[in-house]
């Protein structure tokens, strides 16, 4: 049976991937899933990169989720007409 860490829980709970965490610890994403397997030995350094990955993925989603709201309230009674902008890209996922 494998160990699992809150870090691992919290990826999968909300759908972060091991590249983009990885990617924002600036680790591979075979050392990430090594800790979050409780394969390699917490560390205060270790902890401070996988919190700050996290971290940042929050505040990426909380930029994304304003920028949804704000498209929405901007076609609000209009969400079945045809896009007026069609070439323009709105929102980008995280």
């Amino acid at each position: 049976m494998e160990n699992k860490t809150n870090l691992r829980a919290l990826r999968h709970r909300y759908h972060i991937s091991l590249a983009a965490l990885a990617a924002h610890a600036g680790l591979s994403k075979q050392y990430v899933s090594r800790v979050e397997l409780g394969e390699i030995a917490a560390t205060p350094l270790l902890e401070a990169q996988m919190a700050s990955a996290i971290e940042f993925v929050i505040a990426a989603r909380k930029t994304e989720l304003r920028s949804l709201e704000e498209n929405y309230m901007n076609d609000k009674g209009r969400l079945l007409r045809e896009e007026e902008h069609p070439n323009e890209q709105r929102g980008r996922g995280v």
